[in-house]
């Protein structure tokens, strides 16, 4: 069986995934990536605790620019074209203007649904966030996410 959707993201809707990424987990690495930069530069800059307030102004700065980092690249790469994915047994077939790639099933972590979309998160924390506009009914989206939830369980790296 082969099924295929065709939608264009929006890019609120890569704004709510990241905000949900991040509540779940991605504020743990958040928080060491900023620790980590902001000891680093602690020490490379002043060879220790900074002494006045401009100091740690300085070092909070320096700790923060990679998280902007984090959260501008899904933004920036955000890709507002028409998507089309085709599932079947054996994965995952994305095309997007001339760029085109297939992902198997075991390369997939994580299918959710939030009321608003279908998430289906790789092992590389890439997603397709499939709205629920793309769908024509509730019973095709219900079809589309439970075939791909049946194949991720399926799938041999399960």
């Amino acid at each position: 069986m082969t099924l295929s959707v065709s939608y264009a993201s929006q890019r609120n809707e890569v704004l709510r995934w990241y905000w949900q990424m991040w509540r779940r987990r991605l504020w743990k690495t958040h928080c060491v990536v900023f620790l980590s930069v902001a000891v680093g530069a602690s020490l490379a800059i002043f060879g220790g605790v900074p002494t006045g307030w401009s100091g740690l102004y300085l070092v909070a700065v320096i700790g923060l620019v990679p998280l902007m980092g984090f959260v501008l690249f899904p933004i920036l790469s955000f890709k507002p074209e028409v998507r089309t994915l085709s599932i079947d047994d054996s994965g995952i077939a994305t095309t997007i203007g001339k760029l085109s790639a297939t992902i198997g099933w075991s390369d997939i972590a994580d299918v959710r649904e939030d009321g608003e979309s279908l998430v289906i998160q790789r092992r590389n924390l890439n997603s397709f966030i499939v709205p629920a506009r793309a769908f024509l009914t509730v019973e095709a989206k219900t079809e589309f996410t439970d075939y791909v939830r049946e194949m991720v369980l399926c799938s041999p790296s399960r």
